[in-house]
C-alpha cells in the first residue's frame, strides 16, 4: 500500500461574511475527509462555489481549518515545528487557476522561477540557478529557453504563461500539487497540453495532484485511473474510483451533473435522460438546508432528507452521502 501524503480528517472551514451584529457564518468546508496517497491523483468536482478550492488552500497550507485535522505523513501541519512546516510548505505546491495573477508582473521569468532554488539552497549562486531554470523551461516545453528567461509574464501566452506556474511549482519536486482549475482560463486548442504535461510530472517523478475543477471532462482525461470526490455546497456527497463512479453514479446531484454534459453523438443525445430537479437556483451558503444540503433540488427527496444529515458510507466499492442510494434508480452514462 502507498503511503499517504496528505489527509484531512473532519475538516471545518468556516468564513465570517459582514459587519459587527450583522455577521453571517459561511460554512466553506463541512465535515471533509481526504486522503491523496503518493503518486495518486485525486479529481475534486463541484460547481463554482462549493469549497472545492477552500479545501485545496488547506491542503496547501495556505488556511488553518476552523476546526479538524490537516496530516502530512502523518503529522498534523499546525502542530509541527519550523524547520517540519518549511518542509511541509516546499512539498505541497499550488497551481493557480489565473495564471497571470499568479506571477509578479514586474518580475522577469527567471526571476519568478529562480527564488524557489535560491531560498531552498538548491542553486548556489545567480549564474548556477539561471542554468536550472533553462533546464526546467526545456522539460516545460518552452524552447529555446533563451527566449523566456528574460521575458515578462505580459509578454507570454496564456498557454506559456500557464507552464510557467507549473514549472515554478515543479521546480522543488514536491510530493504533492494542487491544481485549482489549471485549464479553465486556457485555449481549448491548449488544455490537453497542459493536462499532458501534468500527467508526465505524475509518471516519471511520482507527484501526487489534487485536481480541483467543474470541468467533468477534462478531470476523466487527466485522471483516468485515479480516484474522484463529488462536492456539494461545502460537503462531500461521493467518492471512489473515477471510472467506477462517472459509469454509474449513485449520488443524484452527480447524477444531475452528468446528464447536463452535452453529448457529441446526435443518436445518443436524444437517448439521453434529463434528470428533472426540483429548482435550478442554487441555495444561499450562509444558509444552507436542513438536513442533506441538496434536497431542495433532489427529485427522490423525502421527509428523512429535509430532518437528518447524511453520514458519508460505503456502497458499491465507493463512499456516499445520501440516505436513499438502495433506492434511488440506476443511471448509466452513455
Amino acid at each position: 500500500m502507498a503511503e499517504s501524503i496528505i489527509e484531512l480528517k473532519d475538516v471545518n472551514m468556516t468564513f465570517q461574511r459582514g459587519w459587527l451584529m450583522r455577521r453571517a457564518q459561511l460554512q466553506a468546508v463541512v465535515k471533509t475527509t481526504l486522503d491523496i496517497k503518493e503518486g495518486e491523483i485525486l479529481a475534486l468536482v463541484g460547481e463554482s462555489g462549493c469549497g472545492k478550492t477552500t479545501v485545496g488552500k488547506i491542503m496547501a497550507g495556505l488556511l488553518r481549518p476552523t476546526s479538524g485535522e490537516v496530516l502530512f505523513k502523518g503529522k498534523d501541519i499546525w502542530r509541527m515545528g519550523r524547520e517540519e512546516f518549511r518542509e511541509y510548505r516546499r512539498n505541497a505546491q499550488i497551481v493557480h487557476q489565473d495564471s497571470y495573477a499568479a506571477l509578479n508582473p514586474v518580475r522577469t521569468i527567471y526571476h519568478s522561477l529562480s527564488a524557489p532554488f535560491l531560498r531552498y539552497h538548491i542553486a548556489k549562486n545567480g549564474k548556477e540557478a539561471r542554468e536550472k531554470v533553462a533546464e526546467l523551461l526545456q522539460f516545460m516545453g518552452l524552447t529555446p529557453p533563451e527566449e523566456f528567461l528574460d521575458k515578462y509574464p505580459h509578454q507570454l501566452s496564456g498557454g506559456q504563461r500557464q507552464r510557467v506556474v507549473v514549472a515554478r511549482a515543479v521546480s522543488l519536486r514536491p510530493k504533492l500539487i494542487v491544481a485549482d482549475e489549471p485549464v479553465s482560463m486556457i485555449d481549448v486548442s491548449l488544455r490537453l497540453s497542459i493536462l499532458d504535461l501534468m500527467h508526465r510530472l505524475n509518471e516519471e517523478f511520482g507527484i501526487a495532484f489534487l485536481y480541483i475543477t467543474h470541468d467533468l471532462a477534462t478531470a476523466r482525461y487527466f485522471v483516468k485511473g485515479g480516484q474522484i470526490a463529488v462536492m456539494y455546497l461545502g460537503q462531500m456527497v461521493e467518492t471512489g474510483r473515477l471510472s467506477e463512479v462517472l459509469q454509474k453514479p449513485c449520488h443524484p446531484y452527480l447524477q444531475a451533473l452528468l446528464s447536463a454534459v452535452p453529448v457529441p453523438d446526435p443518436k445518443k443525445a436524444r437517448e439521453k435522460r434529463p434528470l428533472p430537479l426540483r429548482s435550478l437556483e442554487f441555495p444561499d451558503p450562509t444558509k444552507p438546508p436542513s438536513g442533506c444540503r441538496f434536497h431542495p433540488r433532489c427529485p427522490y427527496a423525502e421527509d428523512i432528507c429535509t430532518q437528518e444529515i447524511p453520514a458519508l458510507r460505503p456502497l458499491d466499492g465507493r463512499l456516499i452521502a445520501c440516505h436513499l442510494a438502495e433506492k434511488i434508480p440506476e443511471w448509466h452514462l452513455l
